[in-house]
């Protein structure tokens, strides 16, 4: 839980940045559009909250598909024991069978 817990806080808090951008920085035209709306609260509420999910998503994802992962292996790729090289890598030719189509 507490891994859930604090990766969703760090979600949380770069959602809330990435609003705060957004909105300061006019992306898209999006500040002056809602700071001129007749309520703004609103349409930030709905900005934060997609932020939220998507980027609380990401976040905690990332941690989950990290939790078995070593220090050492870093860099090695998941689940990945050994460097594939072409002096370990054996490959064999596969014979598949194929089928002219039926002429009408």
């Amino acid at each position: 839980m507490r891994l859930l817990v604090v990766n969703g806080m760090t979600g949380t808090f770069i959602s809330v940045f990435v609003t705060s951008a957004v909105l300061y920085m006019n992306i898209g035209n999006l500040g002056y559009l809602i700071s001129t709306a007749d309520d703004p609260v609103l349409p930030v509420l709905m900005l934060g909250f997609g932020l939220f999910v998507t980027l609380g998503s990401v976040v905690i994802g990332s941690a989950i598909m990290l939790v078995g992962e070593k220090e050492d292996d870093a860099g090695s790729g998941p689940g990945l024991k050994q460097r594939l090289t072409p002096q370990n890598l054996q490959l064999e030719p596969v014979l598949v069978p194929a089928r002219a189509p039926e002429r009408r």
